[in-house]
């Protein structure tokens, strides 16, 4: 009878991660990439991972998988252990999106190339902080607003905002529970271009969002044979560094905006893992917030992609993410390829 109990008490519990995941996929769909300069915002950094080591669950060991490309994992990398990821990204722009969400002409042809550089480790157990480096090269060609001699293409490369975040493992995964860790930091600290613009290279030159951006926020990670889950809620609080009006003691605080995003990973065959991520950014303003230098952006999108796990240290992954929805800002499509390795 004891035993019965237990076991419905596991089949109970089951049933309800399931439905929390549900709703999490059903209630909101997860930043993409880089976006051109005429929209710039403080957006969620990339936040692939390295993978969780693996859990033990019922004497089996969950898949060794490379981790969500956008998504960021739930558990730390191990103490004392180094990894270092790189993306490669070319976003393309077809529409401008407005404030009623609609798509519009973007004024142009825009491209953005993309390259991240992550660096992690794990100074104490359950414990890891990650910086990225972006790397940002913004073309444009066509453009109806020309420049004051008449240019209407240009271009311009730099490093963009780097990111610092530390994340802590709060709960370990149960039978019934998901792991829960927390996350602090900045999702972007303005290191990148983004004032005394030179009008001659058409906004081309705005690589950085010109705020410092505290992120808060809890990362989720389950593993439901054969599916390993995850998701993210991270509260984004940017001040803007740059002062608008004639203040000039007069901190412009931005537009806050929520980073919500899910992804599901299932092993296929041989050494490749299929992966769906599902990304959003939700923007809105606070009480007393004025026009800030960032366009508030909404956006929601999905992407697909491939993994394949090369060796024990070595891991890569291609995929497209795809803009489906959003207002004030851009809508655009970003192939990319990422590859992580453990020192």
């Amino acid at each position: 009878m004891e035993i019965s109990g237990v076991k419905s008490k596991g089949f109970m519990g089951r049933g309800l991660i399931l439905s929390l995941m549900a709703m999490l996929v059903l209630g909101g769909l997860g930043t993409g990439l880089a976006s051109p300069a005429q929209a710039q915002i403080a957006g969620p950094p990339i936040m692939g991972q390295p993978t969780p080591p693996p859990e033990e669950k019922k004497g089996e060991t969950a898949p060794t998988t490379c981790g969500p490309v956008i998504s960021d994992t739930c558990m730390p990398i191990s103490t004392g252990k180094f990894a270092m990821q790189v993306w490669t990204a070319m976003s393309f722009y077809p529409n401008a999106l407005n404030r009623d969400w609609e798509k519009v002409d973007p004024g142009g042809k825009f491209r953005t190339f993309y390259m991240p550089v992550k660096f992690t480790y794990g100074p104490m157990k359950d414990m890891e902080v990650y910086v990225i480096i972006p790397f940002i090269t913004n073309w444009a060609y066509d453009v109806k607003a020309r420049g004051p001699n008449g240019e209407n293409s240009a271009s311009y490369s730099g490093i963009g905002d780097m990111t610092a975040i530390v994340k802590y493992n709060l709960l370990p995964e149960t039978d019934w529970r998901p792991a829960v860790s927390g996350v602090a930091g900045f999702a972007s600290i303005p290191t990148g271009h983004a004032s005394l613009l030179n009008p001659a290279f058409l906004g081309q030159d705005a690589i950085g969002t010109g705020a410092l951006t505290f992120t808060t926020g809890v990362n989720l990670y389950k593993w439901l044979k054969p599916f390993l889950l995850y998701s993210n809620i991270w509260l984004n609080s940017p001040v803007n560094l740059f002062k608008i009006g004639s203040d000039p003691t007069r901190n412009v605080r931005s537009r806050e905006y929520v980073t919500f995003n899910v992804a599901a990973e299932v092993p296929l065959f041989w050494k490749f893992v299929g992966l769906l991520e599902m990304y959003s950014t939700w923007t809105w303003n606070n009480l007393h917030t004025i026009q800030g230098y960032q366009t508030p952006q909404t956006v929601i999108g999905l992407l697909p992609a491939l993994e394949f796990i090369a060796t024990d240290k070595l891991s890569l992954a291609a995929g497209c993410s795809f803009d489906l929805a959003g207002k004030n800002g851009v809508q655009k499509f970003t192939p990319m390829l990422t590859a992580l390795y453990y020192f």
